[in-house]
């Protein structure tokens, strides 16, 4: 072991920084490398308000009159046209759509990461986001923050219409995820990382486990089957874990977010104890399998130091969600679903206060 860790200790820490990453997504795939040198979309400030067809296969870039054609209005529920540089709606929505958020000035070199948890897996179609997190990273200051967003968060998504945020990684992939989440809570983000319900459960079975801290007895369902969680430190396998992540009948969502967070820190933590690093050979062979991602070698170098001094420092790590006072519950008229309509002044203050300087 002694022998391994110093012949390879530079691979060891730069799949140390990609499992970090890995950590982060609650739930297969090849690594699909992209270059990225900037955020993933950035709309053009001084383009005309007008309508825009998207289509979900094409490349996101800046939306304006110049570079877009216009296409036929369509019936919708507001007449406003109030979404300036981003593509218009192509579908009615249930509400009016509301403005874009104002654009978060961000500290120096921070890095915002999309992590989608893909609910993907043999047999079942019509995959949408189970987990969405936002991991925000800062070399300079050697801190990390961690915000969630509820998947029933009722938003626009530019170039469609309002909808659940869980259904825009299926509708339009990561890139309409970011332009998505810069439209609704004017954050920029740089790279994505997805990874489905198998790809999680692998991964924390290569790694012999984790240990989680469950607070309370939990008595619920998985895959139709019932699972109970004993109040206490319970040392999980990966679809134990996966089911816990998941619990949704015995607590609400926003209790489901904290899981999740819950789950993310202790894969992490697990990948730098001494048991977790004899697995690194292992988990190099497999990451690909694992985890799909725009996030290539040259993107992680930089951020070994950081994610070393988050193992040593958990306190480093800040969490965040959406929570319940910054929405309001609304069931869709038309359809009967249950969503949560985001209050724009709280979450613009809570998104001041997890990534402002």
């Amino acid at each position: 072991m002694i022998s391994f860790l110093q012949t390879n200790i530079r691979r060891i820490k730069h799949l140390g920084s990609l499992l970090f990453l890995l950590a982060i997504v609650v739930l297969n795939s090849c690594v699909l490398i992209k270059p990225n040198s900037g955020p993933l979309v950035t709309p053009n400030p001084n383009a005309t308000a007008t309508p825009t067809p998207f289509s979900p296969t094409g490349d996101l870039q800046a939306f304006s009159s110049d570079n877009n054609p216009l296409a036929p209005p369509l019936p919708l529920a507001d007449s406003n046209l109030l979404w300036g540089a981003f593509p218009g709606p192509t579908e009615s929505s249930a509400i009016e759509i509301p403005q874009p958020m104002p654009l978060m000035q961000l500290p120096p070199n921070t890095i915002n990461i999309i992590i989608l948890g893909s609910d993907e897996r043999p047999g079942f179609y019509g995959n949408r986001t189970d987990a969405i997190m936002i991991l925000s990273l800062n070399p300079e200051t050697g801190k990390a923050v961690l915000f969630s967003i509820p998947r029933d968060l009722y938003v626009y998504i530019p170039g469609w219409k309002v909808n659940r945020i869980n259904t825009t990684d299926q509708h339009g992939g990561p890139e309409l995820v970011a332009l998505t989440i810069l439209y609704n809570l004017g954050l920029e983000t740089h790279h994505w990382a997805r990874v489905s319900f198998n790809g999680f459960i692998t991964a924390v079975n290569m790694l012999d486990g984790i240990d989680i801290s469950v607070e309370k007895t939990i008595v619920d369902t998985c895959d139709e089957k019932p699972i109970r969680f004993p109040a206490g430190t319970q040392h999980m396998d990966g679809y134990t874990a996966l089911c816990y992540a998941r619990v949704r009948l015995a607590s609400s969502d926003f209790e489901r977010i904290l899981r999740q967070q819950q789950v993310v820190e202790a894969i992490f933590y697990r990948v730098f104890t001494l048991h977790g690093l004899t697995k690194i050979p292992e988990l190099f062979r497999e990451f690909g399998s694992l985890v799909e991602t725009d996030i290539g070698l040259g993107d992680i170098i930089p951020l070994v130091p950081l994610a070393a001094t988050l193992a040593n420092d958990p306190s480093r790590i800040d969490h965040y969600s959406i929570d319940r006072s910054a929405v309001t519950s609304y069931r869709v008229p038309s359809t009967g679903a249950a969503v949560l309509l985001p209050n724009s002044d709280a979450i613009n203050k809570l998104i001041k206060a997890a990534f402002g300087p």
